[in-house]
């Protein structure tokens, strides 16, 4: 097994961001707008899946209507 001295072991930015730094602002703002694209394609499959909904019951009442 190889054997590491804990002074030279480093955790990535990931783990251990500093929050005043640079980099540790950087992932806070990716996060966010990773977040906001997330909500946007939530927000479009949402408005597509009733749009659907809004013309089938507006086939289905033109349909009705005719048969009347």
């Amino acid at each position: 097994m190889i054997s590491v001295p804990s002074t030279s072991v480093l955790a990535c930015a990931t783990c251990m961001a500093d929050k005043g730094s640079l980099v540790g602002q950087a992932q806070g703002f990716a996060i966010l707008f990773m977040l906001g694209i997330l909500a946007f394609m939530f927000i479009c499959a949402a408005a597509f899946i009733i749009s659907f909904i809004r013309r089938q019951n507006s086939a289905s009442a033109a349909a009705a209507a005719n048969l009347i």
